[in-house]
């Protein structure tokens, strides 16, 4: 069975979504596909069963809320040292 999920993520700014993008795209080789569009993110995942796609969203999903943490702690310094 072939399985395929499309998601789409709303972000904050395009230039949060390019950040973002740009962070987890070394990850995401040969699993799952993502660009920015806009604020969005938007990625499409392929695999041969539903277990294997469930762990590339999973892989996927975790990578995101780290760069998206990341990026929230360099915010709140920057204005911390203003």
């Amino acid at each position: 069975m072939k399985v395929k999920c499309k998601i789409r993520i709303e972000c904050k700014s395009e230039e949060e979504a390019k950040m973002l993008n740009d962070a987890i795209k070394i990850d995401n080789e040969r699993y799952i596909e993502s660009r920015a569009t806009g604020n969005y993110i938007e990625a499409e995942a392929k695999a041969n069963d539903i277990l294997s796609i469930l762990h590339t969203l999973d892989d996927f999903l975790a990578c995101l809320s780290l760069a998206q943490q990341s990026i929230d702690t360099a915010e709140k310094m920057k204005k911390e040292l203003k």
